[in-house]
C-alpha cells in the first residue's frame, strides 16, 4: 500500500522538477528485527525517490561496514550526503511521517540548492563562522505542527557548516534517548548532548546564540 497519495506525489514531483539543482543522495539504515517503522520508512523513501532521477537512496543494515563508517547505531535512520559523498550532518532518526514528511521534502530541496536556505544573511554568516563541533538533536513527534520549523533550523545550520550535525529524533520511537534528556514536550532541541537545550520552535538566532555561548564558555 502506497504511503504517499497520488495527489501529493504530483505536487512533490512538480516541486522537484522546478527546484532540484544538484543530485541528492541519501543513505537509509535499517535492521532486520525489532524495528517497527523501518519498513514504512524505506517505502516512503522509495516512493519519494521514484519521483525524480536526481534523488536517490541506498539501504544498509545496522552493523554493516557502511553503518560503522557513518557511526550509525539506531534505526530507522536517514543520512543526507553532500556533493562529495560525505555526511552532510543532516540526519533523521525515526519515520519522517505526519508533519515531518514536509521536513524530508524541504531538506531534499535545500540540499540540492542551498540558495533556498531561508535563514537571514547575518545568521548564515555567523553559522558558517562557528569553528567547534556542534550536535543538535531535535526531538519531535509526527503530530506536532511546530516541530518541522525546529528541525529545519537545525538541518539548515548543518548544511551551512560541516562542523554541525543535526538530528531529527522521533521521541516515541527512541523513548530511552528521549528520557535521558527529559523530553516531556516537543519540539525540544538538545545542544551538545545536554550542555544546553531549547523547548519550542524558536528563531534560528536563539539556537545560534546558545551555541555561541557554549563555545565562549568552553574557550
Amino acid at each position: 500500500m502506497a504511503k504517499i497519495d497520488q495527489e501529493e506525489k504530483i505536487k512533490i514531483k512538480e516541486l522537484f522538477t522546478k527546484n532540484l539543482k544538484d543530485e541528492v543522495n541519501l543513505l537509509f539504515f535499517t535492521k532486520e528485527d525489532g524495528c517497527q517503522y523501518c519498513g514504512d520508512t524505506e517505502e516512503i523513501l522509495k516512493e519519494v525517490t521514484e519521483l525524480d532521477e536526481k534523488v536517490n537512496f541506498e539501504t544498509h543494515l545496522l552493523g554493516s561496514k557502511k553503518a560503522a563508517e557513518f557511526g550509525i547505531d539506531r534505526a530507522p535512520a536517514i543520512i543526507f550526503l553532500n556533493n562529495d559523498g560525505q555526511d552532510s550532518g543532516v540526519h533523521f532518526y525515526g519515520i519522517p511521517s505526519g508533519y515531518e514528511f514536509t521536513s524530508l521534502i524541504e531538506d531534499i530541496l535545500d540540499i540540492s540548492d542551498q540558495e533556498r536556505i531561508d535563514l537571514a544573511d547575518d545568521i548564515k554568516k555567523e553559522v558558517k563562522a562557528l569553528d567547534s563541533d556542534v550536535l543538535l538533536q531535535v526531538f519531535i513527534t509526527p503530530t506536532c505542527p511546530y516541530c518541522p520549523r525546529a528541525v529545519r533550523v537545525a538541518h539548515q545550520m548543518a548544511m551551512l557548516n560541516p562542523k554541525i550535525k543535526a538530528e531529527m529524533v522521533e521521541a516515541m520511537e527512541f523513548e530511552e534517548l528521549s528520557a535521558s534528556f527529559n523530553v516531556s514536550g516537543v519540539p525540544k532541541t538538545v545542544i551538545n548532548s545536554g550542555a544546553d537545550e531549547q523547548v519550542g520552535a524558536v528563531p534560528a538566532k536563539t539556537i545560534l546564540k546558545k551555541i555561541q555561548n557554549l563555545a565562549v564558555a568552553a574557550s
